[in-house]
């Protein structure tokens, strides 16, 4: 066989191959629902974050704690998340907030026998403030937030919305061996 003609038989040969590992993959069963799509090397092309609260708003009359759930129902790991915390400007008094992140659910105002994880400052009457935690909810898991207040004498709103501040929040890009 004459050197030109090997060359282009190896060459279609391999082509061949990598054509079939890259059809194979994508279609194997059981493969994890929560990939997204790498390009290059190895970063994110697509994939979403959909990290949401159930309690989003919540109403003190008392300084009694309240709790919301954080569920990231998306397919993109994070590493960090930001909470907008809006607090109404109550009739009277000046009170304050912090709020508190946990991996389990809260128990008797305990985060598995600690406090928790602060998620910013203390944050004041009539404010919108963004908060970030690396306590942050694995795709398909919750996370648990504990607003604490101080101070209040009459009925004051806390807003809670969830939000990505910066592309560093994704979790970084894990080399495998597929």
């Amino acid at each position: 066989m004459p050197y030109p003609t090997y060359r282009a038989c190896r060459t279609a040969a391999i082509a061949a191959v990598l054509l079939l590992v890259v059809l194979a993959a994508p279609s194997q069963a059981g493969a994890a629902p929560n990939r997204g799509t790498a390009l290059g090397s190895e970063s994110v092309s697509s994939g979403t974050w959909a990290a949401t609260a159930a309690t989003t708003s919540m109403t003190f009359t008392t300084n009694t704690d309240q709790t919301s759930a954080i569920t990231n129902s998306g397919t993109i790991a994070l590493s960090a998340i930001s909470y907008k915390v809006t607090i109404s400007n109550p009739v009277s008094g000046s009170p304050t907030f912090k709020v508190f992140a946990c991996a389990v659910a809260w128990v008797s105002n305990l985060c598995s026998g600690g406090a928790g994880t602060q998620a910013g400052g203390t944050l004041a009457k009539n404010t919108t403030t963004t908060v970030t935690s690396s306590v942050t909810p694995a795709v398909g898991g919750k996370v648990y937030l504990q607003v604490e207040p101080a101070g209040v004498t009459s009925l004051v709103t806390v807003t809670l919305g969830t939000s990505i501040t910066s592309p560093a929040q994704l979790r970084a890009a894990v080399k495998t061996n597929q």
